[in-house]
């Protein structure tokens, strides 16, 4: 889930970084002077922009993708412990010891 966070946080920082260098053009004759000014301030705001978005698109992640785990999870625990599952008798096999602790 991160990884995919972080390649669309990616895409839409660099999406709004070339359009952002399309809209700024008028400046480019004092290019040198802004970044050797201000590179650092640049800099900043872009690293938080980005963990800005980064943490949008995370949130956005887990509201609509990650919905309905937690029932869909306990429908599954009632199907092992119900034996209604074919896999059931595996996972019970495997994990039954620790359940009882």
């Amino acid at each position: 889930m991160i990884a995919n966070a972080v390649f669309v946080a990616t895409l839409i920082f660099l999406a709004l970084g070339f359009w952002l260098s399309n809209e700024l053009r008028f400046l480019t004759p004092w290019r040198s002077f802004i970044l050797h000014n201000h590179l650092q301030n640049i800099a900043l705001y872009c690293a938080l922009l980005f963990a800005n978005i980064l943490g949008l698109t995370v949130w956005i992640e887990r509201k609509f993708f990650l919905r309905d785990t937690g029932r869909k999870l306990r429908h599954l625990d009632q199907e092992i412990h119900t034996g209604q599952s074919e896999l059931s008798n595996e996972i019970l096999a495997q994990f039954g010891d620790e359940e009882e602790r």
